[in-house]
């Protein structure tokens, strides 16, 4: 079986097969199949030696072919079954070849009753050849040689002829069907392997997807929670001591109490931090521990001191037991719209309205303040309001006009 196995016998190079462990499970059995197939060749090459001897014995034939024998078995066990199992350098292969049929044509043409070895020794080639031009070639250039002992002894008839033709081409045959069966089997190998690997990469470009995705989304919405929470909070801030730093010369009462307000806002900022950083890590209230109702009121009542506008927040509805998400969603929508009336809106009312309706909540937040533009701008705000409704399955509408106010209503399944 010299020559031709090279296409898997062996485990497959760890660069493969690190990262797969169904591809190394699988280069192991295959390396496992491998060894028994070699073994199993091994033993009938040996067979073959073993009626060779019998036929030295019986036939009366100089002992000395024993040593013939017995050196076509040593560069078998010393050549080709090596290279076989633990990939010796190929030239071994060669070599094998070379000494097996040199000895088979003593063999042959001391003992004519040994001819059958030089089929044995033909299969040796026969995965050389598959089904390829040159290697059909090479073997029927094989079978020739090392059938060529009985046209050699004495005198040529047009019987030894034919059966020195029927012997080769019988050789030829057999021995090529065998290398090609070798060949194909190992062929459809290699493509069962490829093909493990492809699926394997594939899954590992799957899971690096899903991954990327994870994170990404992990990113977009760490940024929606900063941007609804701390940015807004700090906005905050700056604003009252701005206001706090304006009439401090002035009016001293109203600069503490802004900046009495300021320091409640901070601290309540500060807690919103530790709620979402727990929140992150796997557990937490992103609210802060606080209902709904009492969060919204909070929130209104911090924008009417700040910019000193009257604000309501008014519950329909019977109150029920939220989500965490449906109500984390709803507060954080409600901290945007507010955030954007202490913006833009120069309004001096706002409302809030929570209802609480038989298969979802409605949140709208009115101003009557200057409005919108006819093309609103697509900033950070807008669209993670209207990303955090979607991610739930919800609808967001905003009706504004220039001077006419604005109104922001979301509607949020209950799940």
């Amino acid at each position: 079986m010299g020559g031709g196995a090279d296409a898997s016998a062996e485990p497959a190079d760890d660069s493969r097969t690190a990262t797969s462990p169904t591809v190394a499970e699988d280069s192991r059995e295959s390396f496992r199949s491998w060894t028994r197939i070699a073994r199993l060749w091994a033993v009938a090459w040996h067979f073959a030696l073993l009626v060779a001897v019998v036929l030295v014995f019986t036939g009366r034939q100089p002992l000395w072919l024993l040593v013939l024998v017995a050196a076509m078995s040593a560069s078998y066990l010393l050549l080709e079954y090596p290279w076989l199992l633990d990939r010796v350098p190929y030239r071994a292969v060669y070599h094998h070849l070379a000494i097996v049929s040199a000895l088979s044509f003593v063999l042959v043409w001391v003992d004519p009753s040994l001819i059958f070895l030089a089929s044995i020794v033909l299969s040796q080639f026969s995965p050389l050849a598959g089904f390829r031009i040159q290697g059909i070639a090479t073997m029927a250039g094989v079978a020739a040689v090392l059938t060529l002992p009985i046209l050699l002894r004495g005198d040529l008839t047009w019987g030894d002829l034919a059966g020195w033709t029927l012997t080769a081409g019988s050789a030829l045959l057999v021995n090529l069907f065998i290398g090609g069966f070798f060949v194909e089997m190992l062929n459809d190998n290699d493509r069962r392997g490829a093909l493990i690997r492809e699926l394997e990469d594939t899954h590992e470009e799957l899971e690096r997807a899903h991954h990327e995705a994870g994170v990404r989304e992990e990113r977009e919405r760490l940024a929606r929670e900063i941007h609804d929470t701390l940015a807004q909070g700090f906005t905050s801030l700056l604003m009252l001591i701005q206001a706090a730093d304006a009439t401090l010369d002035t009016d001293p009462d109203t600069t503490r109490e802004r900046l009495d307000l300021a320091a409640r806002t901070a601290r309540e900022n500060l807690a919103e931090a530790r709620a979402l950083i727990s929140h992150t890590e796997g557990g937490g209230d992103p609210t802060a521990g606080l209902p709904l109702d009492a969060t919204l009121q909070r929130a209104a009542a911090r924008i009417g001191e700040e910019l000193g506008m009257a604000t309501s927040v008014d519950i329909g509805g019977s109150p029920r037991t939220l989500s965490a998400n449906a109500q984390v969603v709803t507060l954080r929508i409600a901290q945007e719209a507010l955030a954007n009336v202490r913006k833009h809106a120069q309004a001096a009312t706002v409302t809030v309205w929570l209802t609480y309706g038989a298969e979802q909540l409605t949140l709208a937040v009115e101003d009557d303040g200057v409005g919108m533009p006819e093309t609103p701008c697509k900033g950070f705000g807008l669209r993670s309001m209207r990303e955090r409704v979607e991610q739930v399955g919800g609808a967001l509408t905003i009706t504004s006009a220039p001077g006419a106010g604005t109104r922001v209503e979301a509607e949020v399944p209950y799940e």
